[in-house]
């Protein structure tokens, strides 16, 4: 039975998006560098091609469906800081100063897109990658029942590998010299 909220439909559209927001995003981008001139026609055919040759890679499109969504909440996560700043009583020059002061903040936006990009990668071509790895004939022995990253599954080997003890530890490690060497090379107030 059809119902309201039944998306199938639009699944079938799910290609056009991504040629939408490379079109946007690389015309944009043209524009605002002025890369090849200052014409629009030909920044238009630039952007144009490469939406189309996204629309060629079929791990492109799923890699864009994938990510959008992501930076959406982050940027709208980020928007809604800035208000929250503002209502505080924050001034859009008090806001400048702090992210052209500190680059803290640049480099957490820089982490999240790659954090974002990676997440894209191995979801989009992780599982392909592993089933290419146990098919490559090299003889490869798994043992029913264990638990380890020598199975077949990319998510339970992520999750192996992530919250193993030694990486853990190695995690917390990093994370206490981190916070030394920032807190030591300090300047002194």
């Amino acid at each position: 039975m059809a119902t309201f909220l039944d998306i199938g439909l639009i699944q079938s559209f799910s290609v056009i998006f991504p040629v939408l927001i490379v079109f946007a995003l690389v015309f944009a981008i043209l524009s605002k560098t002025k890369a090849v001139g200052d014409s629009p026609g030909i920044n238009a055919i630039i952007a144009v091609a490469a939406a189309f040759l996204v629309l060629l890679s079929k791990t492109a499109v799923q890699l864009i469906n994938f990510m959008v969504p992501w930076f959406t909440i982050a940027l709208v996560f980020f928007i809604l800081l800035i208000l929250i700043f503002q209502v505080m009583g924050a001034k859009e020059v008090d806001l400048h100063k702090a992210l052209t002061a500190d680059s803290t903040i640049s480099w957490a936006i820089i982490g999240i897109a790659i954090v974002i990009m990676v997440a894209g990668f191995a979801s989009i071509a992780g599982q392909t990658l592993t089933d290419a790895a146990f098919t490559s004939g090299t003889g490869t022995t798994t043992t029913i029942g264990a638990s380890g990253v020598a199975t077949t599954n990319f998510n339970q080997n992520v999750y192996a590998t992530l919250f193993n003890p030694k990486v853990l530890g190695m995690i917390v490690l990093f994370g206490i010299a981190i916070f030394a060497v920032a807190l030591l090379t300090g300047s002194a107030k």
